[in-house]
């Protein structure tokens, strides 16, 4: 019990790690306008309706490697690789998505893929890895 709760950790670390990166790169390819305050609600929501929808399918991406990955990892270190803990990871980076856009709007289209993606991508990781 104890190896299965540590590998939901250690999933979710990489999964933030992974998104973490994935976003980084997102933002040297389409860098945000110079003074923009990520704490002010209104320019982060003016800011996400003007971005392109490359911009947008890369936290997409960042979504569906970060869940993969956390997932492989807490599957490998899982006693038996038990598909649980992947599920597991699926289902935080599911309620991060849901948050994220429940506190700023997105395109419905990304909505819809954004809810999707982390529980297939967590079943993936974890039929990988074991």
């Amino acid at each position: 019990m104890l190896r299965s709760v540590l590998a939901v950790l250690a999933g979710i670390l990489v999964m933030g790690i992974m998104v973490a990166a994935v976003q980084w790169l997102g933002h040297s390819l389409y860098p945000p306008p110079p003074g923009i305050d990520p704490t002010n609600h209104e320019a982060m929501i003016a800011l996400i309706s003007q971005m392109p929808k490359m911009a947008l399918g890369i936290v997409l991406v960042a979504y569906a490697s970060g869940t993969f990955l956390g997932a492989f990892t807490a599957t490998t270190i899982s006693v038996g690789h038990k598909r649980g803990v992947a599920i597991v990871v699926g289902l935080v980076m599911l309620a991060l998505v849901a948050l994220n856009f429940s506190v700023i709007p997105h395109p419905a289209w990304m909505v819809a893929a954004g809810l999707v993606i982390p529980l297939p991508f967590a079943l993936l990781g974890w039929r990988l890895a074991r």
